[in-house]
């Protein structure tokens, strides 16, 4: 066996690094940033204000002594000064909202619970400002917003297109060759249950796409659990975008 490739440089590494890469802020993250930088602003213009006015004031206070040089050059002047910047700086930590990080999660939280009594479950608290704000939601994966469930809609049959689905849509020879074809061409396995006054209901179980055509052949008298003969399979060719087909030879 020769290795090609290890850590970041093999295809499971790129992946990784793929699924680790660093999402781009959200709206909320993006205004939260912009008023942290201004209340950091506002933060030091105050300090710089203050430290300045009280500077200002001691000067003052030495030129009303009379004899400014001896008050103002001395070790209590540095004093002084000292604390007027410990005041400064204390208004600039102050100044930053501590509590404003936990009240957005809280918020946030909040909003997770209110989507979910809409049937809207979002598993990351940031994704509830993007989806709590959505319009419109588009998709090209059948079923992933829905109920999971296909169903046949329309039918080509003996040069005709078909709204409905009934067994008299067809002869009983293209009716059979069907039927018999959808109930040995799949590996699902739903469960049909027939209630007396009740519609039918199905549990699909496997591939949707094969649980909706056994459904057909279900209506048409053709269950799949009487007909697929597992024992006398020979061969299965399984479906291919190549060959766009499922056989099995009996």
């Amino acid at each position: 066996m020769v290795v090609a490739a290890v850590g970041k440089n093999s295809y499971y590494g790129k992946l990784k690094l793929r699924i680790q890469a660093e999402q781009d802020e959200t709206p909320l993250q993006i205004k939260l940033t912009v008023l942290a930088e201004q209340v950091g602003q506002v933060g030091m213009f105050s300090a710089a204000a203050t430290f300045l006015a009280m500077f200002i004031h001691y000067i003052y206070d030495c030129f009303a002594e009379g004899s400014f040089v001896e008050s103002f050059v001395s070790v209590e002047t540095i004093h002084e000064v000292i604390e007027y910047f410990i005041i400064a700086v204390s208004i600039v930590v102050v100044a930053v909202p501590e509590g404003l990080p936990l009240s957005v999660t809280i918020a946030l939280a909040y909003s997770v619970g209110k989507m979910k009594e809409e049937n809207n479950l979002v598993r990351y608290l940031q994704a509830c400002e993007t989806m709590g704000g959505a319009d419109n939601i588009c998709s090209d994966k059948t079923g992933t917003l829905t109920k999971n469930l296909m169903t046949v809609t329309r039918m080509f049959t003996e040069q005709n297109i078909h709204e409905t689905i009934a067994r008299e849509i067809m002869s009983d020879e293209t009716a059979k060759l069907f039927c018999l074809g959808v109930c040995n061409n799949s590996s699902a396995n739903p469960k049909f249950v027939q209630e007396r006054g009740q519609p039918l209901r199905i549990d699909q179980i496997g591939n949707k796409t094969e649980c909706a055509l056994l459904e057909v052949a279900y209506r048409m008298g053709y269950d799949y659990e009487k007909f697929r003969n597992r024992d006398r399979i020979k061969k299965t060719f399984p479906f291919s975008s190549e060959r766009k087909k499922m056989a099995t030879a009996y």
